[in-house]
């Protein structure tokens, strides 16, 4: 089977996590890096005021497409596997399966029809793509009525080679990294209350990772910037407490962060959701909170409870390892499901 993957190729993006399983299950495969081209829109004002008066389409579009409908033609793949796709045209996907026959998947990271971070383009996309496999459960009747025929749940998984245990060592990753909470993840406004509540602990040790922390009064102060690479893991390896939260714009019922924090060895306190406990049992694997209030009462109570913390923490890191949570278990899971799909037609 031959797998164009068209995503963004940043060591940390779900694009370069299945471009690595590809590799590591020995598909012949290309690669169309989105990303690249959406590198104007963080350095030119003038893409980004572009790519609001384009409907969410940046300058570099037509170029991306037309690179993206080259690699089609000269690779001619069995599978097209898109991350997300917002920028892919419905007419480009349309030459594509005209010229190669290809079978086309979407891996949906994203809610598409939250166009805060969607577009136009990838809505009217749907009804083109063969397998739509959703992280969250909670649009898959969406997509089916936006026009896909094969809808699947598919999870967010975690990089062996990146998400890892990894403590702080030395005298200045221990000043920089060690912490009582550590959340990774931008200061989305459903968030903010969680964070300003746990603020009112007196002497807490808290760390925020991610963007928009710093324009919070309350919180500007727990702000650290970014963790990315190396320093995510010590930011997880230096916390007693790593707090998951999902992304209720998105519909989350679980996130990337689900699986990445168990795997770097950390304890996880979740938000309460019926995807994640499925995942984890509570208070053996993971623990959980529905509230403000509650996150900072099972902040309080795991700060004074090392050994039952610890005991969570190894078990919830063996649930991902031992649980065939790898991005390329995903990569092998979705590839499996468009075999068997192509099978039933022929």
């Amino acid at each position: 089977m031959r797998v164009l993957l068209v995503s963004v190729d940043k060591f940390y993006y779900v694009g370069a996590f299945f471009r690595r399983a590809l590799e590591e299950l020995g598909y012949e495969y290309a690669f169309v890096d989105e990303g690249k081209f959406l590198e104007p829109l963080k350095r030119s004002l003038l893409h980004k005021l572009a790519y609001r008066l384009l409907g969410r389409r940046p300058l570099t579009y037509w170029a991306f497409n037309k690179e993206l409908l080259q690699k089609a033609q000269e690779f001619q793949p069995d599978v097209v596997l898109v991350t997300k796709g917002a920028h892919i045209s419905p007419r480009t996907l349309v030459m594509i399966k005209k010229e190669t026959g290809a079978f086309l998947v979407n891996y949906a990271t994203d809610d598409p029809f939250n166009l805060r971070v969607s577009s136009r383009d990838l809505v009217r996309a749907i009804p083109l793509y063969d397998l739509y496999a959703c992280t969250k459960r909670a649009i898959m009747g969406d997509v089916r009525r936006a026009g896909c025929q094969n809808v699947v749940f598919v999870r967010f998984g975690y990089e062996p080679t990146l998400h890892f245990p990894e403590k702080p060592a030395t005298p200045e990753e221990i000043e920089r990294f060690s912490s009582d909470v550590v959340f990774i993840g931008n200061a989305d406004r459903d968030r903010v209350p969680y964070f300003e509540a746990l603020a009112r602990i007196p002497g807490l040790r808290l760390h925020l990772y991610g963007g928009y922390w710093d324009r919070h009064p309350l919180l500007r102060r727990y702000h650290r910037g970014f963790a990315l690479g190396r320093d995510y893991r010590l930011a997880l390896g230096g916390a007693k407490i790593a707090v998951c939260l999902v992304r209720r714009a998105n519909r989350d019922g679980h996130c990337m962060r689900t699986f990445e924090i168990p795997a770097c060895g950390a304890f996880m306190l979740a938000e309460r959701t019926e995807e994640h406990l499925e995942l984890f049992e509570e208070d053996k694997e993971a623990a959980y909170f529905e509230s403000p209030e509650g996150l900072v009462e099972k902040v309080q109570y795991y700060l004074q409870h090392e050994e039952e913390r610890q005991r969570i923490a190894k078990a919830g890191y063996r649930k991902v390892i031992e649980g065939k949570h790898a991005y390329k278990d995903r990569l092998a899971e979705i590839l499996n499901i468009a075999r068997g799909i192509l099978s039933d037609e022929f």
